[in-house]
């Protein structure tokens, strides 16, 4: 990769109220974080190991190893939320072991945060953990990328990438045109999947996130290439499958409804669920019905996309 690491590029300069949000939204996932050590966590189904990919504090992952017991199945790669501004992979580690336990290794994934990090700095960083994980698993040459929220439009971004190369060069000039792992299927779960329609509809902070990522130029209703920090954004002529997943009372589900829309007609399968009733995060909430359905839907649609022996598997 580029030797541009996401250290290296220029904080976005941000009003005392923005960044007053930013602390706020990071204070918040604190104290959620001292509330994940005192609950009690179910154990792995195999080991979890973590990892550095790259120079920055935050390029870090864990892996978690699929239960040995189960049918060997591709890996995931998963990208949490957070707004890109907060939010940590260890508030995810549990809520990622029904895959493991279908026999998928999991590569959860940390990222340098904006504004201290805006874009293009984190799919750069993303695409850094991509060649190590290919690196350091070369059985894995291909998985499949699922992320919710931020993290459903990092995936989603990292997706196309990877069967649109030639835009990797809109992310770094210097980068290779290929991604270190590839896409078998994209699992964008309430994805940021447009730029726009979240502010409309009041999603909490969103201001603040999306000026944080890429500036007050974020707002207009176009932008160049360089800017194109949503799959609405960005020309691309192919697509891995896609599941989109929105929740019908979370000021993100328009945005679901709008990537969908565009990709209708798509060659490739592209599976749109929203779920009645629920609200952003409820993914996480593992004790709830709707939590469980999606959970077995993801099983279901990845397993529809599983590498044929050509491809290769992990």
């Amino acid at each position: 990769m580029s030797s541009n690491d996401a250290g290296k590029l220029a904080p976005m300069a941000l009003s005392f109220g923005q960044r007053l949000r930013v602390w706020l939204m990071r204070a918040v996932i604190v104290v959620l974080r001292v509330l994940m050590v005192l609950r009690r966590r179910p154990a792995p189904p195999e080991t979890v190991t973590q990892h550095s990919y790259g120079s920055h504090p935050r390029e870090t992952l864990e892996v978690i190893g699929a239960d040995p017991n189960a049918t060997p199945r591709a890996p995931v790669v998963y990208i949490h939320g957070g707004g890109w501004i907060a939010c940590n992979k260890e508030l995810y580690t549990a809520d990622l072991y029904f895959l493991a336990e279908q026999g998928h290794t999991v590569f959860n994934v940390e990222y340098p945060l904006a504004p201290e990090t805006p874009h293009p700095g984190i799919l750069q960083s993303l695409l850094r953990a991509l060649e190590w994980i290919r690196e350091n698993h070369p059985s894995c040459t291909h998985a499949h990328f699922m992320g919710d929220s931020a993290g459903g439009n990092l995936v989603t971004m990292l997706g196309l990438l990877c069967e649109n190369p030639e835009r990797i060069a809109d992310i770094d000039a210097e980068a290779p045109q290929r991604t270190g792992v590839s896409c078998l299927s994209v699992i964008s779960i309430y994805g940021v999947l447009d730029r726009l329609s979240w502010l409309e509809h009041g999603f909490p902070l969103s201001g603040a996130m999306l000026e944080s990522y890429g500036g007050k130029t974020a707002f207009e209703e176009k932008v160049g290439p360089d800017l194109a920090i949503t799959p609405m954004d960005l020309e691309f002529d192919a697509s891995p499958p896609l599941y989109l997943c929105g929740a019908t009372q979370d000021p993100l589900c328009e945005s679901t409804r709008i990537f969908a829309e565009r990709m209708k007609g798509s060659p490739v399968e592209v599976q749109v669920e929203y779920f009645e009733g629920e609200q952003h995060g409820f993914f996480n909430l593992s004790w709830r019905e709707a939590s469980q359905e999606l959970r077995r839907q993801i099983l279901a649609f990845a397993a529809r996309h599983e590498p044929t022996p050509s491809r290769g598997d992990a």
